[in-house]
């Protein structure tokens, strides 16, 4: 890589791209999952618990799919998995703010007081994202000073 050229500016925002795009679609796979899971397990529990395990699911595929983005796997296996757990994480926070900051549904929607929206999808993955980046580029910094 040449020093100080245009690479140092367009790989690491062209690694966040990446990570979000797949962590969004990761994101949904998950959510997607979660519904086939609840559905299959016929709602045993309260509907916050079905909730929330669709939020944690959202969260979990953004946060994989945004680790895959600055993956580094030059790194200690536990630093790895630490870092895995760190953006997952920030993916499931991500959807809860998506959640808190997103659209509301009209509770008689579809006569469901809650139905899917994008805005938890996007939460997730920008939360991922953000952590992924802060840990790549802190990584990427750190080795430079090797």
């Amino acid at each position: 890589m040449i020093e100080g050229g245009v690479y140092n500016w367009v790989l690491p925002m062209g690694r966040t791209l990446v990570g979000f795009v797949v962590g969004v679609m990761l994101g949904i796979l998950g959510g997607w999952a979660a519904l086939i899971f609840n559905a299959m397990i016929g709602y045993p529990w309260a509907v916050d618990i079905h909730r929330n395990i669709y939020f944690v699911s959202i969260g979990l595929g953004a946060g994989l799919g945004a680790y895959v983005g600055w993956m580094n796997l030059t790194a200690p296996r536990y630093l790895m998995i630490g870092s895995l757990f760190l953006v997952m994480v920030g993916g499931i926070v991500g959807s809860y703010f998506g959640l808190l900051y997103g659209q509301n549904v009209d509770p008689n929607y579809l006569g469901r007081s809650y139905a899917i929206e994008n805005g938890l999808h996007f939460g997730a993955a920008i939360g991922a994202i953000l952590v992924s980046t802060a840990l790549g580029l802190f990584n990427t910094i750190k080795t430079k000073g090797r």
